[in-house]
């Protein structure tokens, strides 16, 4: 598939928006939620599933002084972070689980009267 084939990650529509094309396969949406709430400060965003592959994240201004192209550099980078919380999150469970049981019960478990 030519380069030109693949859909772009982050497009300009004809209003001004912003959207970011952002890959299912990659990131859950959670993580996309997460990210995109970080940016609903000073822009609107609508999460939208634009087909079985990916995500759609539209962008505008709430004010016409925001740099948008900032604002979807930052949302980027956050929605990284983000998926990697998740991952980390996953993968430790069982731990986070054990510790909490032990914490608030830490008599469970061993021989009682």
């Amino acid at each position: 598939m030519k380069q030109d084939d693949k859909m772009k990650m982050i497009e300009e529509l004809e209003d001004g928006r912003l959207l970011v094309n952002v890959d299912k396969t990659i990131y859950d949406k959670q993580s996309v939620l997460a990210a995109a709430y970080k940016s609903t400060g000073t822009c609107h965003i609508h999460v939208d599933s634009i087909d079985s592959d990916h995500y759609g994240v539209y962008f505008s201004r709430k004010n016409p002084d925001i740099d948008l192209a900032s604002q979807v550099e930052s949302f980027c980078s956050e929605l990284i972070d983000q998926q990697v919380r998740q991952h980390l999150e996953r993968s430790n469970k069982s731990i986070k689980e054990m510790i909490v049981k032990k914490a608030f019960f830490p008599f469970q478990g061993d021989d009682q009267q």
